[in-house]
């Protein structure tokens, strides 16, 4: 009986010993074979674990690079656009001399294009999408992708041409015309050949007009009807021009229905309150933040600090109060003791600064409200009606009505004043 159970034990151990049945392992042509065939069957997610299955467990087979850029399809046609643009990104650091490179990059733009918001709104992804596109017309002029490349950046170049033309005519109505100025001007620099640009010119003129530059007003209205004899504005552009000493004899001309239209759009905007004089002295002392008047700043990032009174703003920063606006890459706030007020702001990069008819641009600008300073740094230029003032630091001290200008070595301050 002993011998028995010891005979028992032993062939128990022997089976133990025995090797185990495993699943059979598919090679990388299989997985990658029918992963495509299931992606023509648009069932991407199991596609997408044939695919994974090669990344994991051959990523230094041939195929491999393929299965990495048809999982990456996988998510572009299941419209999970992160992704799909991470995984392209991805490729494109590892194997950056493969032949599929071109097609990733249009792919990589596609996922921005389809990530960008309509032209009211922020347009980072569009100008990443517009990186992406010139980046197959400079490396790869030849590829068959140029084509297409080349008429999507046209096509987003476009909408961000539509974005200025919609932020000028809101300047414009608005009454900030150095504003409407600035931004319609620089459109015009950047996109000469863009569709819309006659809208661009009309506002420009009528902006120059309405600052008394008639004869910068007179040069972009003769551009208009020059470059666009037939756009519906070149009738639309006599109200507001200042008319000459022959003009002014005459009896004034019967409207047209142009002119009417015109005289109506003008009629719904609601115009300022006017200001008496004995008022225009005391508003000449302004605190570039009123205390009692609420302030509203849009970023794509904001973190707070309780503790230290202070917020901090970046990317694409935008502070509005009444009619003060400034623009800026990023923004620091610092609260009073108190936490109701503003006291002190630092503005960096690209700083624009709207303020009624004034329109400042710098590299940085410091705002003390509790001393009333203000400190404009980098390459300022400041615009108040005709006038304009540069240097490379202006320090505004608004309680003494007092302004301080300096320029950077070698250089002088420049200032021009219109005598009135």
């Amino acid at each position: 009986m002993r011998f028995i159970l010891i005979f028992f034990l032993l062939l128990a151990l022997l089976v133990s010993c025995l090797p185990k049945q495993t699943k059979p392992v598919r090679s990388p042509g299989s997985l990658y074979v029918d992963g495509v065939n299931l992606m023509s069957k648009k069932k991407y997610d199991a596609a997408i674990k044939n695919f994974s299955q090669i990344r994991e467990n051959y990523p230094f087979d041939p195929v491999a690079p393929y299965a990495m850029v048809k999982m990456a399809d996988c998510y572009f046609f299941k419209k999970d656009y992160v992704t799909a643009s991470r995984l392209y990104e991805e490729f494109m650091n590892n194997f950056p001399n493969d032949e599929n490179v071109p097609y990733v990059i249009l792919k990589v733009g596609e996922c921005y294009e389809k990530l960008s918001l309509s032209y009211e709104r922020d347009q980072e992804y569009t100008y990443r999408a517009i990186e992406k596109y010139s980046l197959i017309l400079d490396r790869f002029p030849k590829s068959q992708y140029v084509k297409e490349a080349e008429n999507r950046k046209k096509s987003l170049e476009q909408k961000l041409v539509n974005r200025e033309l919609h932020v000028g005519e809101f300047y414009f109505k608005t009454y900030q015309y150095n504003a409407c100025i600035l931004r319609l001007e620089e459109l015009l620099e950047n996109y000469p050949h863009a569709s819309g640009l006659d809208k661009a010119l009309f506002y420009l003129s009528k902006a120059h007009a309405e600052l008394g530059n008639f004869e910068k007003s007179e040069q972009y209205l003769q551009r208009l009807k020059h470059e666009y004899p037939k756009s519906p504005y070149v009738g639309r552009t006599k109200t507001g021009q200042k008319l000459s000493v022959n003009e002014k004899k005459q009896a004034p001309p019967v409207p047209s229905q142009v002119e009417l239209e015109e005289k109506q759009e003008k009629k719904e905007r609601t115009l300022p309150p006017e200001i008496k004089e004995s008022e225009k002295k005391e508003r000449e002392k302004f605190k570039f933040f009123e205390a009692k008047k609420p302030i509203d700043i849009v970023a794509d990032k904001m973190e707070g600090f309780e503790k230290e009174g202070r917020i901090f703003f970046e990317g694409e920063v935008v502070l509005t109060q009444e009619d003060l606006t400034i623009l800026c890459d990023t923004l620091e706030a610092y609260l009073s003791d108190d936490k109701k007020n503003i006291e002190k702001v630092h503005a960096k990069g690209n700083v624009k600064i709207f303020k009624g008819e004034r329109t400042a641009t710098c590299k940085e600008a410091y705002f003390d409200n509790k001393l009333g300073n203000i400190i404009l740094k980098g390459e300022v230029n400041v615009i108040s009606g005709p006038d304009r003032l540069k240097g490379d630091t202006i320090t505004y001290y608004l309680n003494e009505e007092r302004v301080v200008v300096q320029a950077e070595k070698n250089k002088k301050a420049k200032v021009i004043i219109f005598p009135r």
